[in-house]
């Protein structure tokens, strides 16, 4: 059993409070989602209180303590390493926190990028963190709304609007995001919106 009110605790104190105040709702949304997508509402709450767990580290560091670690790195994260935040968080939490769960570290590692192959859990914290209350943009009521109605569509809505948004400022595109696209897309009827 996971003590979520020691976790809290202890993320408050390594984490910003505007982040801190951010983990907190993606882990109700994902605690919410997952009980409705029909994945463990707790280990949900525990990926999603923990998912920006390594956020506020500096890029170098975070590349740093990739090369350490050997994870396995793209071109983008070596010129984007920011988005190694969830990767190298899941592997903090594993190494330093002692969590060992592979489907709450997997969920972690995923909620930036995406991937081909996500479970309901990584699902729904990947569409928490996007679409907590928090954020006010009109994509992530949006989203809030599809997320209650369909996993898919939401799943789908928020890939696209997280493409759009790199596409849209002339970012890379991070592999693993592109796969997760690219997986939806074979599975039939996305059309715009």
């Amino acid at each position: 059993m996971i003590d979520l009110s020691a976790l809290q605790l202890k993320l408050s104190q390594t984490i910003s409070p505007a982040r801190y105040r951010h983990s907190l709702a993606v882990m109700e949304l994902s605690r919410e989602l997952a009980a409705a997508y029909g994945a463990e509402p707790e280990e949900a709450a525990v990926a999603g209180l923990l998912h920006d767990v390594a956020r506020e580290m500096e890029p170098g560091r975070l590349l740093a303590l990739a090369d350490e670690w050997g994870l396995p790195l793209s071109e983008v994260d070596r010129k984007v390493p920011i988005l190694l935040h969830g990767m190298v968080g899941a592997e903090i939490l594993r190494r330093e926190w002692k969590l060992d769960n592979p489907r709450i570290l997997s969920a972690v590692a995923q909620h930036i990028t995406g991937g081909p192959v996500m479970s309901l859990l990584s699902q729904a914290v990947f569409i928490a963190d996007y679409a907590e209350p928090g954020r006010k943009f009109p994509a992530a009521r949006t989203a809030r709304l599809l997320a209650r109605e369909d996993r898919v569509k939401a799943l789908k809505y928020v890939i696209r609007r997280g493409i759009q948004y790199v596409l849209n400022r002339g970012f890379l595109i991070h592999p693993l995001t592109i796969a997760a696209w690219n997986q939806l897309a074979a599975e039939g009827d996305l059309k715009p919106e």
